[in-house]
């Protein structure tokens, strides 16, 4: 079983995939999984993810699933989680990237803390830009009762960070029904760079 999957839903984002795709071999273990997913894309984004997949079994395991239909980006996770084998999973947009040894880091964070999901924070690009957009919950590096990261409802809280990308979850969430996005949801955008669910624990983000 790999360490890590990481889903990568693309569709019709031929100018940003060679940055996601070069974000992930800068962060590519042996014992990770790309699963990339093409959303049925019309744009050239097919023959570039053509040449990422074979590019990146060199120093990762990958997965190349290609829609009959576009479905949207909930459809297109789901496509990859159902294909994922990790023990941990995550996810990235394909008109986003990774910073260097970002994935190393989160496994470690998660194992380290033996939590079943950590958050992250992010930064927003956008044309010359750059902005951190923090965790509503202000502590770092702790494990955390899940409901004292969404209580109380008249706070912002992370109940508003609904970014399926900024953090990783373990395998035994996706296997009790809480990792799959509602058919036809899309979730806010953020630039270049997710339901309700049980956790045992969870970690802040750093």
């Amino acid at each position: 079983m790999p360490k890590l999957s990481v889903i990568v839903p693309f569709y019709n984002v031929r100018r940003f995939a060679p940055d996601a795709v070069r974000s992930l071999r800068a962060n590519a273990r042996p014992d990770f999984e790309f699963v990339i997913v093409d959303d049925h894309s019309d744009d050239g984004t097919a023959a570039v993810l053509e040449r990422a997949a074979e590019d990146l079994s060199g120093v990762a395991s990958v997965r190349h699933v290609r829609r009959d239909r576009n479905g949207g980006i909930a459809a297109a996770r789901n496509t990859g989680l159902d294909a994922a084998r990790g023990e941990f999973l995550t996810f990235l947009d394909g008109d986003d990237w990774l910073a260097p040894g970002y994935l190393p880091e989160l496994v470690a964070a998660a194992e380290r803390l033996d939590c079943d999901f950590v958050r992250t924070d992010h930064v927003r690009v956008t044309d010359r830009a750059r902005t951190v957009r923090r965790v509503p919950v202000g502590l770092r590096d702790e494990v955390l009762n899940p409901r004292d990261a969404i209580l109380p409802a008249d706070r912002t809280t992370s109940v508003d960070y609904v970014f399926a990308w900024a953090g990783v979850y373990r395998r035994r969430l996706l296997e009790r029904g809480c990792c799959t996005s509602p058919r036809g949801c899309t979730p806010p955008r953020t630039g270049r760079g997710h339901g309700s669910c049980t956790a045992r624990r969870s970690r802040s983000p750093w």
